[in-house]
Order: structure tokens, then sequence, then C-alpha cells
């Protein structure tokens, strides 16, 4: 086995879902063994690519052993989270998007996913929205969230996702609604601390149990395509490859203009019927045959992002005083061998090494909504004080959604005046996976240092030209 080399575990679609992740796992033990007896100064990579959803969630916030962090640093994640990452337009140069107009801070616009289907491909892609959608019209004007509608047949369907999710859900608004029936039945739930805090969630939801050709769900898909207000997506995630083409060729047709994602696991057809004008808005994807994204591409982007942070330091009063931010930021553009020394310098909690993966998943959303192209990641060497401002309170919206993703929770009003009493208690609170920065911008204390914790927002935004660039120049460097 050769140290530092990717090692690329699978489980196979041979077996049925459980034998064939655990068969996985125990291959990753092997590995793992591997690496712990070559004892080499960095970590071996190994990528854990699981068919349960709930499993690879779970392994993105469960911290390794300290012993065998010192010698792996293992991703583990699902072809669904690929395919979510390709969709929903993590990358520059990606061909699919979920804001195709930039979505700024004057925009009366917002993103709006709906989603048929309650399979893992449905979760993964819902969850991914919720980590990269955010948007600085939120910060003006609350009203103007990400909505993820879910649709399924039956009210049960939602339970485990909802059950996994219910940090991120119990926090944000949602709705349940019957479209079945002759009337629409709704019930709305507030975000838990509605009314006594500050909106700290820019996601609202839905979950709607219906059908695609049920007459209130068709209208209300035509309504939305028709909605100026919104961007719309419609993506279709049942299990049967069937059923999702079926259900895609229904859809009204004043919805021509709207993309539709089919999941197969082959678009010959799609490929074929998207000749006619009149189907070129359906969009395969799931293909085992097709290639999917190389996740050591966004590893490099979540290394940018961690250099970025490393290089932050406080400034003293003298250097305000002469004019400087509060923080120092990152101005030189590393060599590949820096990010990973970085990376490896000290062995990165597995919900933290995912914190960064998340922040790069947004780099390519943020550069949209402040208005410039791909080929910006080239030339954008600065953005102005107001920029910078307004996208750290996008920033930290973001971070809002990927901690509760992540299993956090907002601390207790009890909890909140405990650490303003005692500030080390934040630490303390933290590893109960309570964290106290889990509120809306506006509401943020501070840290262990006595200063305002959303330093380090301003701080990461105001180097987010030089993390796009400096994946520009290394994304095809060092992968290895």
């Amino acid at each position: 086995m050769i140290i530092n080399q990717d090692i690329i575990i699978r489980s196979s679609f041979e077996l049925p879902v459980a034998e064939a992740d655990n068969q996985a796992i125990h291959a990753m033990e092997a590995a793992a063994e591997e690496a712990k007896k070559a004892r080499k100064n960095e970590r071996q990579r190994i990528h854990l690519i699981l068919r349960n959803q709930h499993l690879a969630d779970v392994l993105k916030r469960t911290p390794l052993s300290d012993e065998l962090a010192k010698h792996i640093e293992l991703y583990a994640y699902t072809r669904e989270d690929l395919w979510s990452m390709q969709m929903i337009g993590v990358q520059p140069e990606s061909a699919t998007r979920l804001d195709r107009k930039p979505i700024g801070a004057d925009s009366r616009q917002h993103v709006h996913l709906v989603i048929f289907g309650m399979s893992a491909q449905a979760c993964s892609l819902a969850v991914h929205t919720a980590l990269i959608a955010h948007y600085p019209n939120y910060c003006a004007d609350h009203s103007l969230r990400t909505r993820i509608t879910m649709v399924s047949e039956g009210a049960e369907d939602f339970r485990g996702f909802q059950q996994h999710y219910r940090h991120l859900l119990m926090h944000s608004y949602r709705r349940t609604v019957d479209a079945e029936g002759k009337d629409v039945a709704c019930e709305t739930m507030l975000p838990k601390y509605q009314g006594e805090r500050d909106d700290f969630v820019d996601i609202e939801w839905e979950f709607v149990q219906g059908h695609s050709d049920d007459k209130n769900l068709q209208y209300k898909l035509q309504k939305w395509a028709q909605d100026e207000g919104q961007q719309l997506t419609v993506a279709f995630c049942y299990k049967q490859e069937e059923r999702n083409l079926n259900e895609a060729l229904g859809l009204p047709t004043e919805m021509q203009n709207t993309p539709v994602w089919v999941h197969v696991e082959d678009d010959v057809a799609i490929r074929l019927i998207r000749q006619s004008g009149q189907w070129d808005h359906l969009i395969a994807f799931g293909m085992r045959s097709s290639a999917l994204p190389d996740m050591r591409r966004f590893i490099r982007m979540a290394q940018c992002v961690s250099y970025a942070y490393h290089q932050m330091r406080a400034t003293s009063a003298e250097e305000q005083a002469q004019g400087l931010n509060t923080m120092a930021v990152a101005t030189e553009i590393p060599m590949a061998e820096e990010l990973v020394k970085i990376w490896n310098e000290k062995p990165i909690v597995t919900s933290k090494l995912w914190s960064n993966i998340y922040c790069a998943f947004s780099l390519t959303t943020k550069m949209h909504s402040l208005g410039h192209s791909d080929a910006d990641w080239r030339t954008l060497f600065a953005i102005g004080e107001k920029e910078v401002k307004m996208m750290a309170e996008v920033e930290h919206n973001r971070w809002n959604a990927e901690e509760l993703v992540l299993g956090y929770r907002p601390t207790t009003d009890e909890e909140h005046e405990q650490i303003r009493q005692d500030i080390s208690l934040r630490g303390v609170f933290k590893q109960q996976w309570a964290h106290d920065d889990l509120r809306s911008f506006r509401e943020m204390g501070n840290d262990e240092t006595g200063q305002n914790v959303f330093r380090y927002d301003i701080a990461l935004t105001r180097s987010l030209p030089l993390i796009a660039y400096m994946y520009h120049c290394l994304k095809d460097e060092g992968n290895e």
C-alpha cells in the first residue's frame, strides 16, 4: 500500500445495503491499520463511499479516536452526495445550479427546490441545498428564505428525515400539507425561539403529502413556475427510474422553462427526447456510468478555506490605530505543499473537517451573489467593505445551517446566561453539542478573548477573493 495516495472504498451494489456498508467499513478498518503500521508523517486519506445515507451523515460528525486520527483522515459520503454537489452548483464550472440568476442584496427572488420522493437522493439533495443556498437579500427581508418542498405519498415517509435533521427543522419555518383531498389541509410550525430571538435560519420547509398529478399540486407547480419572485427547480427522486421519467413528462406544459432534474440509472431515453425543444428542460442525473465530481477537488477547496483561517490573527491596538482591521488576513498564495502541511499539522475533528468542506461549498454561490462569473475567480483581488459586511452576515447564516445539520443545537436561555457569567463554559457546552453562536448575526456575543465572534465571519469574507483565486490556481495540483 502506498501511503498518502487516496484510498477509495465503495459499498457494493451487488449486496444488501447493510451488508455492503459493513463490508466497506471492514475494508476501511484494514486500510487504517496498514496506515497505522506505516507511521508516516502525513495521514492516509480514505474515502468511504457508502449506500446508507443516514450512516454517512452520522460519520461526518463522529470523531475518530485520537490514535486513529493520527494516521488517517476519513471522508464518508455517498454517490447521492456527489450527485447533489454536482447538481446544485458547488463547483464554479457546474452546468446546473439553483441560483441561475445572481441573488444579490437588492434581489426580490428566492430559490425554491421541489423534490418528489423520499429516497436517499432526495434527502441528500435537500440537505446540500440547505448547506449552500444562502443569499444576502434575506438579511434585509427575512421573508426571502430559500424554500425546500419535499413531496411523497404518506406523511410517515418524512419521519426518518425529520428525525435525523431535527435540530435544523426545529429552528426553521416549516409546513405540512395534505394535497390529496378536495380541500388542502395545511399546518404551519414556527421556529422554536420565534418571537424570543431573531430569526437565524434562512431556509424554510414544506412536507407535502400528495402526487405530482394531484390537481392541487399541479396548480401550485404552475403558479410557482410563473412566479417571478422565485427561481424554481423540480427534482424527481423516487427509487423507481420509470416513475421519475413518467412524472417528469406529466408536468404541466407551463413548466417548460423550469429545470426538471430526473434521477435515472441510464439517461439514454432523456437524451433522445431532449432533441425536441419541448423537453430540453429535463436534465438527467444519477447515472451509474457517468463520471462524478472528484471529492478531492472539494477537499482542495476546503484546504484553501483552512489556510485562510490559519493565517488570520488579531491585530494590536497600535495596528488598528493605523487603520488596520481587527483581524489580519492572508495576502499570499501558498504552495500546494503548504496547504497539505497545515491540513495535517493537527488532526482535525471530523465535524470541523466537514465544516471546512461545507464552507468551501458556498464559495461559488457567494461569488455569484456578488455578481462575479466563474472567470472572475482569476481576476478578483478584493471586495469592498460594504460587500464584506453584507456577505459576513450571509456566511453566518450559512454556518448556522451547517452546524444544525452536523447535529449542534443552540444553547438554551439558561445555558447562555451561564456562559455570560463564565465565558470558559462556551467550550464545555460545545462538547455537549450546544453552541452559543447559533443565533442571528446581530445577537452574537463575545468569545473567550472578550471580542465579538463575528470578526471571524468578516475576516473569512475579506479572504473570499484570495480563496477563490487560490483554488483556481491549485485545483489541479497536489490532489494525491
